[in-house]
């Protein structure tokens, strides 16, 4: 292995110590990795003697893309990933680290993997559609999952979910995510829905705070069709979000369809553990 990326997060490792730490690590195996980073500080000051690039420029042409931070990190950085379908070894220097397969103290192991000593796990992607008068205005897509939300803090949305074009249920609430396997241990969980083996072809739909008792999760197949249809906003807001930050603004009679998405992530696993030990671990579940 030649062509290895390596992706900071600056919030994570603000003096970039941890960074040249794995960067000498990888050098004495005689590669020499290309930089990048994501989520830059507006003050923070870049080693002078690495040199940065964009993310999608590092990529082409990468074998290995080792990410710096916590999920985020690798959440932002699984688009461009998938695109050019480099695996991503992550290294959790964040809180929870779910989705990387290193702690900081394994660091160590990064040389399995840049021996090519790894096994690669493949996760199941969102693409996520807003057709407003019958005319697609935004595509993009997701590894962990896509959510309808309100944008005021104190006022419900109404809106309507469909499988496949075939009504589930109409609900007023705080809005309603859509997730993958990989996104069930993440906002889904918080928001009472199941947790799913990565490895699982399904898709979970679950109301956030419905004003309704019998709002509950739904695991419908991976081929299914999750059409999200706004109600009357009523000079209220609501937005999609994909893997977090708010990407676009609904206005009311749109419709958000989301399905299984033809690009995957591919997770590198040096360590090899089993979901229910790293369920176990990180959100304590005590399985």
């Amino acid at each position: 292995m030649k062509n290895v990326v390596l992706c900071t997060n600056p919030r994570r490792d603000a003096d970039f110590k941890f960074t040249l730490s794995i960067r000498r690590l990888i050098q004495e195996y005689g590669i020499a990795p290309l930089n990048t980073v994501l989520f830059p500080q507006k003050d923070a000051e870049l080693p002078k003697d690495m040199e940065f690039i964009p993310i999608e420029d590092a990529l082409k042409g990468a074998e290995l893309l080792i990410c710096l931070g916590g999920d985020g990190t690798i959440l932002h950085a699984a688009k461009a990933a998938a695109k050019n379908g480099v695996p991503i070894l992550g290294i959790n220097i964040g809180r929870k680290g779910f989705i990387a397969d290193l702690e900081a103290a394994d660091y160590g192991r990064i040389t399995e993997a840049v021996s090519g000593k790894f096994t690669v796990d493949e996760r199941m992607m969102l693409d996520a559609n807003i057709v407003r008068a019958g005319e697609t205005i935004y595509s993009d897509f997701a590894l962990n999952d896509a959510v309808v939300a309100r944008g005021s803090i104190n006022r419900t949305i109404d809106f309507a979910v469909y499988g496949d074009g075939k009504k589930i249920f109409n609900l007023s609430g705080d809005g309603i995510i859509v997730a993958t396997p990989t996104g069930s241990t993440a906002y889904s969980m918080s928001a009472g829905g199941p947790i799913l083996e990565p490895s699982a072809s399904a898709l979970v739909v679950t109301p956030i705070c419905a004003h309704d008792l019998r709002a509950k999760a739904f695991v419908l197949s991976s081929e299914a069709e999750v059409t999200i249809e706004i109600g009357d906003l009523n000079e209220k807001s609501a937005f999609l979000s994909l893997d977090g930050p708010e990407t676009a603004e609904l206005i009311s009679g749109d419709r958000v369809k989301i399905t299984k998405s033809d690009y995957k992530t591919r997770l590198v696993r040096v360590l090899n553990r089993s979901f229910y030990e790293i369920v176990n671990q990180k959100l304590g579940a005590g399985l």
